[in-house]
C-alpha cells in the first residue's frame, strides 16, 4: 500500500474543504488564506501521531461544551480528520501508521531478536515513537537510548513532580516515559504476572542499579573538555541557578557586535581562515555556524563563502513555490480562471519556460493593455486594429501590418500551446480532476518543459550553483508526482479548473528540496533546533540579538495555547505536541546542546541593524554569557575593518567600494592612505575596480546636444504647446525624453484623469453648439433646456469616446451617472455666472490655428527681434534684457516657436470703444493661479491664451481698445457641502457657488469688476464668481487676485521672454537634468522618466532648482 506524503495530504485536506465547505463554519472560511491548509494538515498529522481518533474527538468536543471557539475548530477538524480517513482507507497509508505498522511487525522479526538497538541524539518521543520503542524493548537483547542530563539531577524524579521550565524537564519526562514504555511492553506480554506501574519501577530502577545496566557517563569536567576551563565551566553551570561566576579570563569565549549581518559573517568567517592558518591540524569541519534565525543569514553566507573561499554546506529545505516552473503552472490555470485577464497571461508567458523573445512579450503586452484584449473569444481572433503609437507620431501602413503580423504570431501560439486546457474547460462542459490534469500535462509536453529544466539545470552546475540545480533537477519529477497523486486520489472527481488550481496550489505548497554536503571538508551553517551538530571544536552563534533569541515559536496553529492548556488540565488529560510556552523551554535546552558542544571555542555575535533597517539589542543569552564570564566583554567592529585582515582577492575587491568613496571623499586617514593606494596597484587591473573608480569620483556634468543633432530633432521652428514649455521649465530632460524621445507611459485601459478633463471639456463644447443651434444664448436656457441639451450632448459625446472606454465595465458605467451630476451642476453654475455680468461666451475650445499668423503664436527667437522689442521698453528693462543676450550669447539666434493650443472659452463684453475679454480654463482638479510659478516658466498657460485672445480680437476690432478682464480657472465638480444638515435649500447652493468661484487672475479696474460681477459693490462684500473681496473701506483684500492693466501687460511681457529663452536653450540642445524644488514639490516626483535620468542628490553636480515662494509685489519687482 502506497505512503501517502504531506503533499498528498494537502491535496485530500484541499479537497475536503471544498467538498464539506457548508458544514466547516469556523476552519472553512480560512481555508483559502495562504499556509492555512498547513495549519489543518499539521493539525491532523499531530493526531495521527498522540494516538487521537474521531471518537476520542467527540469526547473532546463534549467536554468543550462552555468553551464555543474551541467546540467549534474540534468539530470541523473531527469532520475533516474523518473525511480522511475515510478517504485513505484501503488506498495508502500515513507516514505516522507506518511506525504503528513496523512496530505490529518487530515482535515475528528474527532479526532484531537478539540485536542491540541505540537510539542517540533524540530529545523525547511521540506516542507512536513509544509503541515502536515498547515493541523493540519485547523483541530485542538490549534497547539503548542516550538522555542529557547532569550527574547531581535525579534521574527518576518526573512522577513527583518536575517544574516545566526545569532545563532538564524534557530529559527527565524521556526517561519516566521510557520506563513506562517498558511497563506496558511488559503487562502486554504479561499482564498477570506485571504489578502496578509504581511497583514496576521500583523494581526495575534497583534491578538496573544492582546489574549496572543505567550507562552513567558523568565527568566534572566532561573528558572532552578537560582541557578547556572556561567551556567546562559553561557546560556545567549555563541556565543553573543560582549563576556561578568563572573568575579567570575566558580566552576561549567570544563576544562581538557587528554593524550589519554581512560584516558579521565576514568577521565569522576571517576567524575561521586565520584559524586554519594558525593551525594545520583543523579542517572546515571542525567548524560550525549556527544562526539565530537561519533565513536572515542565508544571503550572508552564500556571498561571504565565496569571497573567503570557504566551503559551507547550509543545513535546509529549499521550497519550490517560486520556481519558475511553479510559477509556469500557476499562471497557466489562472488565465483560464480569470479567461485570459492581463496579469495572468503575462505571468505566463514571462515565467521563463516558454523562452519567447521578451521584446515580443511586451509588445503583445503594450498592444493588450492599450486596446482592451479581453477573454479568451479576443484571443481566439486576429488582432485587426492598429497598434497604438508614441507621441503621436504616425506609422507607415506597412509597418502597421507587420507588427500586428508578429504579434499575432505570438498570439497564435501562446493559444495552440493552451489548447488542451482550453478544450476541457470549454463553456457549460463538465470536467474531473483527471481530464484536467492531463490536459497541463499535455501542455508541459507541448512546451518542452522537462528539456528546458534540465539545461537550467546543467547551466547552473557549469556556475557551480549546485543548489539551484539540484532544484531545477527535481522540480519536474516532484510535480509529475504531485499530478500522479491527483490523478490517484481524486481522478473521477468533478470540479472546476479554480478548485483544481487551489488544490494544485496546496501540493506545490509542500514541495521542498533537500541538499547533501558535496564536500566533507566544509563548514556546516544551521539553526538551533533543526541542525544536529557532532564534534566540532569552534562553533559561531551568529544572530544572537533579541528578535531571535528567545526564537520565534508557533502560536499553536489551529489549536491556540489556551485550548492546549485547557486539554491537559482536563481529567482525561489529552496530551499534544507542546504548547507555544513550553516549545520555549524546549528552545533553552537546544541552546544548551548547542552551546556546549564545541572543545576548543565558542564565538558568540549579533549585527546592530537588521535587514529591515531596524536596530536590534543583544538577547537576553548575551547578558547571561557576561554574569557566568566576569572578563567577557562585548567588542564591537565597524565598518569594513582593517586593511590588514583582507584575506583573498575577492575580498579586497568587495571592500575597495567603501575605501574608494572614503578616499576620494577625503575622509581616509593618512595612515591608512598608503596600505590603501598599494593594494590599488594590485587591483587596478580589474574591470571591477575601473568602474568603481569611475563611481566614486564620479560628478554629473551637463552636456547639451551638438548643435547638428539638436536641429535635426527639433529643426529651427519649434511646433511647441505651452503645457510643453511649463515641462521644460519643470527639467530640461523631461522635456527632452517626452518630446525629443517620444518615450511614454504604458497606455493602459484605464479611465484616468487625463479622460475625465477630456470628457467634460467634449461635452461642454457639444452642449455649446447644441444652444447656438437652437437659438439659445447661455443667459436665456432654461434649467428644463439646460437639462435636455446637457443630456444628448452627454450622451452622444460619452458613447463615442475612446471607442466607448466608459462602458467598458460595470465599474466605469457607474461613473457615467456621476459625471452627469457633475455636468449638469456645471452648466447651471456657468449660467449662474455669466448672468452676475455683461460678458458672453464668444467661442469655445478656440484653436489657435484660427489665429493666423500672430506674433503672439509666431514668435521669432533671433536676437533682432528681441532687440526690436527691446528699444520699445523703459531703460531698466533694456539694460535686463541686454544682459541676457549676453547668457545666453551661444544660443543660436535664428528660428521660431510656434504656439499651438485651445482656449476653453472666450467671453466678450463691449463698450463703445472698447471690448473686454474674458478666458477661462476648465480644469476637472481645483487650481489656484500662482504668480511665482508663472515666473519661474511654471504656468504660463493663462497669460499665453489671454494674449492670444486678445490679439484675434484686435484683428477683428482695429478700431477698439482690447482690455484683458480676466483669467480664469474653473474647477467642473458637484462639491459636498460640509455641515449642510437644518440649512435651506438656497443656503447649501449659496455655499456651492462659493465652493464653485473661479480662481485666477482679474483686472482690478472697477469698471471691469462691475463687467464681471454687478453685485460686488459695497464695502466687505465678496464676489461667488471671481477670485475677488472688498475690504471694508472699499479696497481689495490681500486675498484678492488682481493686478492693474500695466502690471498685466509687464507679465505678459515677461511670459514672451521666458517662451524666447526657453525656445533657445530647446534649439541649443539644452537636456540638463535640473528639476525643480518648491516646498514640499518637486519636478520628480510624479515623473515617468525618473528611472531613466540618473538623478542622485548624492552625486556632485546633481541638485534641484530651489524655487522660492514670492509674493505678487516680489514677482512684478522681479520682472
Amino acid at each position: 500500500m502506497p505512503v501517502l506524503d504531506d503533499t498528498g495530504k494537502s491535496l485530500l485536506l484541499r479537497h475536503a474543504a471544498d467538498k464539506h465547505a457548508e458544514e466547516l463554519p469556523y476552519i472553512g472560511r480560512n481555508m483559502h488564506k495562504a499556509g492555512y491548509i498547513d495549519e489543518v494538515k499539521s493539525t491532523i498529522s499531530e493526531f495521527m501521531q498522540y494516538n487521537l481518533s474521531p471518537t476520542d474527538l467527540d469526547l473532546l468536543i463534549k467536554a468543550g461544551e462552555k468553551r464555543s471557539t474551541l467546540q467549534a475548530k474540534l468539530k470541523d477538524l473531527r469532520l475533516l480528520y474523518a473525511t480522511f480517513l475515510e478517504e485513505i482507507k484501503n488506498r495508502f497509508r500515513t507516514p505516522e501508521e507506518t511506525l504503528g505498522l513496523v512496530a505490529s511487525l518487530v515482535p515475528g522479526s528474527a532479526l532484531l531478536e537478539d540485536s542491540v538497538i541505540a537510539f542517540d541524539g533524540f530529545t523525547g518521543f511521540t506516542p507512536v515513537q513509544y509503541r515502536l520503542l515498547g515493541a523493540l524493548m519485547a523483541t530485542c537483547s538490549e534497547v539503548i537510548c542516550t538522555v542529557t542530563i547532569p550527574a547531581e539531577e535525579d534521574l527518576y524524579s518526573f512522577r513527583e513532580g518536575v517544574p516545566e521550565q526545569d532545563l532538564f524537564y524534557l530529559s527527565k519526562k524521556t526517561i519516566f516515559q521510557l520506563e513506562k514504555t517498558e511497563w506496558l511492553a511488559q503487562r502486554e506480554a504479561d499482564f498477570a504476572h506485571t504489578p502496578d506501574l509504581d511497583r514496576f519501577l521500583e523494581a526495575q530502577r534497583q534491578l538496573r542499579k544492582r546489574r549496572g545496566i543505567d550507562r552513567l557517563l558523568f565527568g566534572n569536567p566532561v573528558v572532552r573538555l578537560s582541557n578547556n576551563p572556561p567551556l567546562a565551566f559553561l557546560e556545567a553551570g549555563l541556565f543553573r541557578y543560582p549563576f556561578k561566576s568563572f573568575s579567570q579570563e575566558a580566552s576561549t569565549l567570544h563576544l562581538s557586535v557587528s554593524l550589519t549581518r554581512e560584516e558579521e559573517i565576514s568577521r565569522v568567517f576571517r576567524t575561521i581562515r586565520t584559524l586554519i592558518r594558525e593551525d594545520e591540524t583543523l579542517y572546515y569541519r571542525d567548524f560550525a555556524i549556527v544562526c539565530g534565525t537561519q533565513e536572515d543569514y542565508e544571503d550572508a553566507v552564500t556571498k561571504c563563502a565565496s569571497l573567503f573561499h570557504v566551503p559551507c554546506y547550509i543545513d535546509k529545505t529549499r521550497k519550490m513555490k517560486m520556481n519558475p516552473y511553479v510559477e509556469f503552472l500557476t499562471a497557466m490555470l489562472r488565465v483560464i480562471v480569470t479567461d485570459f485577464a492581463p496579469d495572468a497571461v503575462f505571468h505566463f508567458l514571462k515565467s521563463g519556460i516558454l523562452q519567447e523573445g521578451e521584446e515580443d512579450i511586451f509588445l503583445l503586452e503594450n498592444y493588450v493593455r492599450a486596446r482592451r484584449v479581453r477573454g479568451r473569444e479576443a484571443y481566439g481572433q486576429s488582432f485587426v486594429r492598429a497598434f497604438p503609437t508614441p507621441g503621436g507620431k504616425k506609422r507607415e501602413e506597412s509597418d502597421k501590418l507587420a507588427l500586428l503580423q508578429r504579434l499575432g504570431a505570438l498570439r497564435e501560439k501562446l493559444m495552440d500551446m493552451l489548447s488542451p486546457l482550453l478544450g476541457v474547460t470549454e463553456k457549460g462542459k463538465v470536467v474531473t480532476a483527471g481530464e484536467l490534469t492531463e490536459a497541463v500535462r499535455e501542455v508541459t509536453t507541448r512546451c518542452l518543459a522537462k528539456e528546458k529544466l534540465d539545461a537550467e539545470a546543467s547551466r547552473l552546475e557549469e556556475a557551480n550553483d549546485s543548489e539551484r540545480a539540484a532544484e531545477f533537477r527535481q522540480i519536474y519529477e516532484k510535480t509529475e508526482a504531485l499530478l500522479t497523486q491527483i490523478q490517484e486520489l481524486l481522478c473521477h472527481e468533478k470540479m472546476d479548473v479554480r478548485e483544481y488550481a487551489q488544490i494544485l496550489d496546496a501540493g506545490f505548497s509542500q514541495m521542498e528540496v533537500g541538499t547533501i554536503p558535496r564536500k566533507v571538508d566544509r563548514v556546516l551553517v544551521g539553526d538551533i533546533e533543526r541542525t544536529r551538530l557532532r564534534e566540532v571544536k569552534y562553533l559561531f552563534f551568529t544572530g544572537v540579538d533579541d528578535a531571535s533569541i528567545p526564537g520565534r515559536v508557533s502560536g499553536g496553529g489551529i489549536l491556540s495555547e489556551t485550548d492546549r492548556n485547557f486539554l491537559l488540565e482536563r481529567e482525561n488529560r489529552i496530551e499534544l505536541a507542546p504548547t507555544p510556552r513550553a516549545q520555549m523551554y524546549i528552545q533553552r535546552l537546544y541552546l544548551y546542546l548547542n552551546l556546549t558542544k564545541p572543545s576548543r571555542g565558542l564565538y558568540l555575535s549579533l549585527s546592530a541593524v537588521g535587514s529591515d533597517g531596524k536596530s536590534l539589542r543583544p538577547a537576553y543569552l548575551i547578558s547571561v554569557m557576561q554574569e557566568m564570564f566576569p572578563s567577557l566583554i562585548l567588542e564591537k567592529t565597524e565598518g569594513i575593518g582593517k586593511l590588514s585582515d583582507i584575506q583573498t582577492r575577492e575580498d579586497a575587491l568587495h571592500r575597495m567600494a567603501p575605501l574608494m568613496r572614503s578616499y576620494a571623499d577625503g575622509l581616509m586617514q593618512e595612515e591608512e592612505q598608503a596600505d590603501f593606494l598599494a593594494l590599488y596597484g594590485m587591483l587596478q587591473d580589474s574591470s571591477q575596480i575601473r568602474a568603481e573608480v569611475e563611481a566614486a569620483f564620479k560628478r554629473y556634468e551637463h552636456h547639451p546636444l551638438a548643435g547638428a543633432l539638436a536641429e535635426a530633432i527639433y529643426t529651427t521652428h519649434l511646433e511647441n504647446s505651452v503645457s510643453r514649455l511649463e515641462r521644460f521649465a519643470e527639467c530640461h530632460f523631461a522635456h527632452f525624453a517626452k518630446y525629443a524621445l517620444s518615450l511614454q507611459e504604458r497606455e493602459e485601459d484605464e479611465f484616468d484623469a487625463a479622460d475625465l478633463g477630456n470628457v467634460f471639456h467634449g461635452i461642454l463644447e457639444d452642449f455649446a453648439n447644441r444652444l447656438e443651434q437652437e437659438g439659445l444664448s447661455w443667459k436665456t436656457f432654461s434649467k428644463e433646456e439646460g437639462e435636455r441639451l446637457l443630456h444628448l450632448a452627454f450622451e452622444e459625446y460619452t458613447q463615442t469616446y475612446g471607442e466607448s472606454i466608459l462602458y467598458g465595465s460595470a465599474r466605469r458605467q457607474g461613473k457615467l451617472t456621476r459625471i452627469e451630476r457633475i455636468m449638469q451642476r456645471t452648466v447651471e453654475q456657468l449660467q449662474y455666472q455669466l448672468k452676475k455680468g455683461d460678458f458672453m461666451p464668444e467661442g469655445v475650445e478656440v484653436d489657435f490655428r484660427q489665429a493666423g499668423d500672430l506674433p503672439e503664436i509666431h514668435i521669432d527667437l533671433s536676437k533682432e527681434a528681441e532687440e526690436k522689442e527691446a528699444e520699445e521698453k523703459e531703460e531698466k528693462q533694456e539694460k535686463e534684457e541686454k544682459q541676457e543676450k549676453e547668457e545666453q550669447s551661444a544660443i543660436p539666434v535664428q528660428g521660431e516657436i510656434v504656439l499651438h493650443g485651445r482656449i476653453d472659452r472666450v467671453d466678450l463684453a463691449h463698450q463703445a470703444d472698447k471690448v473686454y475679454v474674458k478666458i477661462i480654463d476648465f480644469k476637472s482638479g481645483k487650481k489656484d493661479f500662482d504668480i511665482a510659478a508663472l515666473y519661474y516658466g511654471l504656468q504660463l498657460q493663462l497669460v499665453v491664451y489671454m494674449e492670444v485672445a486678445k490679439a484675434m480680437q484686435q484683428e477683428q476690432h482695429p478700431d477698439k481698445e482690447v482690455i484683458p478682464a480676466a483669467l480664469l480657472y474653473y474647477h467642473v465638480s458637484d462639491p459636498l457641502i460640509k455641515d449642510g444638515a437644518g440649512k435651506s435649500k438656497e443656503e447649501i447652493l449659496s455655499k456651492i457657488r462659493s465652493e464653485l468661484r473661479t480662481t485666477g487672475l482679474v483686472n482690478e479696474s472697477d469698471q471691469v469688476i462691475a463687467l464681471l460681477d454687478e453685485d460686488l459693490s459695497g464695502a466687505g462684500s465678496r464676489s461667488d464668481v471671481i477670485p475677488v473681496k472688498r475690504t471694508k473701506n472699499g479696497t481689495w483684500d490681500s486675498t484678492s487676485s488682481v493686478v492693474t492693466q500695466e502690471e498685466y501687460d509687464r507679465l505678459a511681457s515677461y511670459v514672451k521672454k521666458q517662451i524666447r529663452k526657453a525656445g533657445r536653450q530647446i534649439l541649443n540642445g539644452d537636456i540638463a537634468v535640473n528639476p525643480y524644488q518648491r516646498g514640499d514639490r518637486n519636478a520628480c516626483t510624479y515623473c515617468p522618466f525618473r528611472s531613466l535620468c540618473g538623478f542622485d542628490p548624492s552625486i556632485p553636480g546633481y541638485h534641484m532648482h530651489q524655487l522660492e515662494k514670492w509674493t505678487k509685489e516680489e514677482v512684478m519687482h522681479k520682472i
